[in-house]
């Protein structure tokens, strides 16, 4: 009897592992694609295959980047959704994707805390407010006295409505009660609009600093200030807002999510496998050239700091009226 019961319970052991299913047998066992809403060569474009390289060489499979940008990146996602939800196709998401899209798409079609499930947060970035060396200003203070004093007198320019560097300068504006009028740039990820900027057209500016340091060391801009709890390295002259008194905390993170339903074993892996990466000389290195800081996550955090930007930004963005 006790054989037969031995035998009936291996029977029943080998059964189920043979119902299950293919994840459970070694996660990854196929590529893996990460599909970025930016075009090729921008940034979030480098980080994704920076990273992929070093994921392929320590998973075993190789990681795939494929790039679907356009409409602040509503197009990614839904194809994303649209794929198997086996943790095979993930989603290089930045805050505007998880957080802000909800409040700046009245027809979004998903719900990024709801649809996606995350993976890890690899990334965040600080932001830097520059103006046109025409302007005449070379402190904030003086900056906000000069806006205080003209009020009609300063604009702003900004890669597009409802973008991280809109955003940014619409709280340097509340933080401080200054006046500018908003222009908005399409087609600049930074270029265009820090054209506009170095000629003095719109000449204010609060963006992420990569892209924008060569400019400053070259005279082309002048930095007044930037977000974060130190120093950038690159600009140790330039002080914080925090060291100004004023509050400019702007989410600039990057993550990766996999369609909600992902199996959990196959997140856990993918996620013990990014903060490995994150300690490689290769990623160092590229987070050092784009001026990120290296963010060691857990799956959860992806949804907290989604929550917790559309709950900060929510509020400004009906304020502001800029849902299409």
């Amino acid at each position: 009897m006790t054989t037969r019961r031995t035998m009936l319970s291996a029977l029943a052991v080998a059964a189920s592992l043979l119902a299950a299913p293919a994840f459970a047998q070694g996660f990854p066992s196929k590529p893996i694609k990460v599909v970025v809403p930016q075009p090729a060569g921008s940034g979030p474009d480098t980080l994704a295959r920076t990273l992929a390289d070093v994921l392929a060489k320590s998973i075993g499979q190789s990681v795939v980047v494929e790039n679907r940008p356009g409409a602040n990146g509503t197009l990614a996602a839904a194809y994303v959704l649209s794929q198997p939800a086996d943790g095979y196709t993930l989603f290089l998401a930045g805050v505007s994707n998880m957080s802000w899209n909800p409040h700046l798409y009245k027809s979004l079609g998903h719900q990024p805390a709801r649809d996606f499930t995350g993976v890890a947060v690899i990334a965040n970035t600080p932001f830097v407010t520059v103006v046109s060396p025409g302007l005449g200003v070379k402190t904030l203070p003086e900056l906000i006295k000069m806006a205080k004093a003209e009020p009609q007198r300063l604009s702003f320019a900004s890669a597009g409505i409802g973008n991280s560097t809109h955003l940014a300068s619409e709280l340097l504006k509340s933080r401080t009660g200054i006046q500018m009028q908003h222009v908005p740039i399409s087609g600049a990820g930074g270029p265009n609009a820090l054209t506009s900027v170095m000629a003095g057209d719109t000449p204010v500016m609060t963006t992420v600093p990569v892209g924008v340091v060569p400019l400053v060391k070259s005279g082309k801009l002048v930095p007044l200030a930037v977000t974060g709890e130190r120093r950038l390295p690159q600009l140790p002259d330039v002080p914080t807002f925090k060291e100004l008194g004023i509050d400019m905390e702007v989410p600039g993170w990057y993550s990766l999510v996999a369609r909600a339903g992902a199996p959990g074993d196959a997140v856990a892996r993918l996620n013990a496998e990014i903060n490995k990466a994150l300690d490689t000389p290769e990623m160092k290195e590229r987070l050092a050239g784009q001026m990120l800081v290296g963010v060691k996550s857990t799956p959860a955090d992806v949804l907290k700091f989604t929550q917790r930007e559309s709950a900060a930004w929510g509020p400004i963005i009906d304020r502001l009226g800029i849902a299409q």
